[in-house]
């Protein structure tokens, strides 16, 4: 089977038949890894336990973690990447895709509570972000970069000393590439924790793709991108105008945003991908 989406985890990823059943492994042996991959599949696992409409969650049968390895065995889903589901999607199926991210997202603003994250915890998380850039062989010299970095730190500087926000539950990266489409269900996968456990962090990350369209860059095949810009702009469109109820959506997101993108930066190891960053960031910077 071919997987034509990759991300940059390094993480190796089987498909096992056992008797007239299917699984996913997904495993590390990269010490640096281990305890990232073991809390992602226990926050998976407590996932599947709750109950959501529309969205499903892979159960997660075994974790196996050692020192210097980790493997989690997933049941297999029979399924449809973003861009083969939004290919042959309508705009009924459309429609109730974001009706069913809607819903998830309320229920998660639902369990939890209205919280003071302090700025401190930002700039901090800014300050990490930056020396991690510096250290980035591919990064650490470029010149719009620092600009970018020195500009991003004015932003996070001017913050309210407090940011009123929900905490309490968050998928973690909530993008297209971490859903799986059957029909219409949605098999959310790959749970990560986040520097704050917010819904307002997943409203981040799915406009990440309906916005931003990063996850295309991950894809390898080729595919209709007039058709799948006219998608992700309908989506986007009815997800924002969803969100702005909300008045810490509307006082924090962008912030939020410019964050999410700079933590990608760090990681960056393509020019292409560098190029992609620093005109998304510096569009981010120039919202007023």
């Amino acid at each position: 089977m071919d997987i034509e989406v990759k991300g940059h985890s390094g993480c190796s990823i089987d498909i096992v038949r056992e008797g007239k059943e299917l699984f996913i492994l997904k495993g590390t042996c990269d010490p640096k890894y281990v305890e990232r991959l073991y809390q992602q599949a226990l926050k998976q696992q407590r996932a599947g336990e709750q109950e959501y409409q529309y969205i499903r969650v892979p159960q997660i049968v075994d974790i196996e973690r050692q020192t210097d390895t980790m493997m989690m065995k997933m049941e297999y889903v029979y399924s449809h990447n973003f861009i083969d589901h939004f290919e042959a999607a309508g705009f009924e199926q459309v429609n109730y895709f974001v009706k069913a991210i809607h819903l998830f997202l309320k229920r998660e603003i639902e369990q939890s509570i209205m919280t003071d994250v302090p700025r401190s915890m930002i700039i901090e998380k800014f300050e990490d972000v930056k020396s991690k850039i510096n250290q980035n062989v591919l990064l650490c010299m470029d010149e719009e970069i620092k600009y970018l970095l020195q500009q991003s730190e004015i932003r996070f500087k001017v913050l309210p000393e407090v940011l009123e926000i929900p905490v309490g539950c968050c998928h973690g990266d909530l993008t297209f590439s971490n859903i799986l489409f059957n029909g219409n269900n949605y098999y959310l996968i790959d749970f990560l924790d986040s520097f704050i456990e917010s819904p307002l962090l997943d409203m981040v990350k799915i406009r990440q793709d309906t916005r931003y369209r990063w996850s295309t860059l991950m894809y390898e095949g080729e595919f209709d991108e007039t058709r799948f810009h006219i998608v992700s702009d309908t989506i986007d469109h009815q997800l924002d105008g969803a969100f702005k109820q909300y008045i810490w959506y509307r006082t924090f997101y962008h912030t939020l945003q410019l964050m999410n993108f700079l933590r990608i930066l760090q990681y960056a190891k393509e020019k292409k991908i560098v190029a992609y960053l620093k005109k998304t960031i510096q569009s981010i910077l120039n919202y007023e």
